[in-house]
């Protein structure tokens, strides 16, 4: 999804990015990892197709043949952008899948929500905006975006799993549906929050969300 305006703020939603990169031991980052830094905010506000070593080249002050040390092409680059951003959205959001120790599926869907709702990528989903974009295109960086979207959907399954193992979800939930449908509000949220930047539609989230999950969450 990307970014535009809110109405009345004065900036747009991607204003403020919040990643993590790796940090090499003494503080440094890793020249590979500025890279991809730079190149997962690329793709999340341009697309993949702007992901490109020239125009990294430019954003980041290095050469094309520095960065050809580290990419031999424009596809290796898109997939490395690929796992990069995956590599941010699983420490912020998934940690353990959803299980006690990072506070069950109740906290892994607010994880989830403030991962969109922050703008840690500031242009929202790039699993899904982009999946959509290279769907008729077969290649690596297709099915590298389709395998993300799955993870999405296989980690709120096992969440929902876990749930009602501990009594959390109400039994009679089925935690393959669960899963869809939680997945689709979030990634809802994120799109009408990208289009229209009315944060309302993150609130209105959570509400559903304490629908599906039942009275086990208050």
């Amino acid at each position: 999804m990307r970014t535009r305006e809110e109405p009345g703020s004065g900036h747009a939603p991607g204003t403020s990015v919040r990643h993590t990169p790796r940090v090499a031991e003494g503080g440094a980052q890793h020249p590979r990892d500025a890279i991809l830094d730079t190149a997962v905010i690329l793709a999340s506000e341009k697309g993949l197709e702007a992901v490109s070593l020239s125009r990294l080249a430019s954003a980041t002050n290095m050469s094309k043949s520095g960065l050809y040390a580290h990419f031999s092409s424009k596809e290796e680059l898109q997939l490395a952008t690929v796992e990069r951003a995956w590599e941010v959205f699983e420490r912020a959001v998934l940690g353990d899948g959803g299980g006690e120790a990072m506070g069950g599926l109740e906290a892994l869907l607010e994880r989830w929500l403030a991962f969109y709702e922050r703008r840690v990528l500031p242009g929202g989903c790039l699993f899904l905006s982009e999946g959509v974009h290279f769907a008729l295109r077969p290649g690596p960086v297709r099915e590298a975006l389709a395998s993300r979207v799955t993870q999405q959907t296989e980690a709120l399954e096992k969440a929902a799993q876990h749930a009602k193992a501990t009594g959390a979800l109400p039994g009679e939930k089925d935690a393959s549906q669960v899963a869809f449908e939680l997945h689709s509000l979030l990634l809802n949220a994120d799109a009408l929050y990208s289009i229209a930047g009315n944060r309302a539609v993150f609130e209105q989230s959570r509400a559903r969300f304490r629908e599906i999950l039942g009275a086990a969450v208050s």
